[in-house]
């Protein structure tokens, strides 16, 4: 849906280029090729902030949890085309920021406060996480995966982890509506430069 629009509006803003695509074919290519590595740049770092914002942890946590990405593509009839990854696995809740514990429960960096949950660093963790005690808890049928046996087991407790896919959606739809724009002034620089200062620079 958002290749086709942008296929019918960049169309119509080149029109005055038209001519000089049709004689200079590669600078035409050059000068899209620039357009969409520079969108794709500046799409990954704008879901950044509209993530971390969501999430209200610092940009620079949100890029070390490695969760967005962006990728270009391109067709055989030569249409192109910019994929925003984000990962939507919910995050364990010590990653969202520093875990304290206090008396009512645990506060994870400024916003983040779990009532009555508690910090317990299991042996393959290397920090203490988020547990929580189960409400009606009671063990379950489970198949061990040591024995292979079916027996009764279970812990009554559980480690609190944070909802990506909401929030990763909301930032899909923020920005949706802002690529087209960007694409067609990013376009209208990049065209600018290959035919006009970059042409003047190679005859000076």
């Amino acid at each position: 849906m958002i290749v086709n629009k942008l296929s019918v509006e960049v169309s119509k803003d080149v029109e005055n280029f038209e001519k000089l695509f049709k004689d200079s074919p590669k600078k035409t290519e050059v000068a899209i090729d620039r357009t969409m590595r520079k969108l794709s740049k500046w799409t990954e770092v704008q879901v950044l902030r509209i993530m971390s914002r969501e999430l209200q942890v610092t940009q620079k946590r949100m890029k070390q949890f490695g969760r967005i990405k962006t990728y270009l593509g391109g067709g055989y009839n030569g249409s192109r085309y910019l994929i925003v990854w984000i990962g939507t696995i919910p995050m364990m809740a010590h990653r969202m920021g520093r875990a304290t514990q206090r008396a009512r429960g645990v506060q994870v960096g400024r916003h983040d406060f779990y009532e009555e949950a508690f910090l317990m660093q299991p042996l393959n963790a290397t920090r203490p996480l988020v547990f929580q005690r189960k409400d009606n808890w009671s063990h379950k049928w489970r198949k061990s995966k040591v024995s292979g046996r079916w027996m009764r087991m279970g812990l009554p407790i559980f480690s609190h982890k944070v909802p990506l896919f909401h929030k990763a959606k909301s930032a899909l739809n923020e920005i949706e509506p802002k690529l087209l724009k960007r694409f067609v002034t990013l376009l209208h620089q990049e065209l600018n430069y290959a035919f006009n200062i970059e042409s003047r620079k190679s005859n000076s």
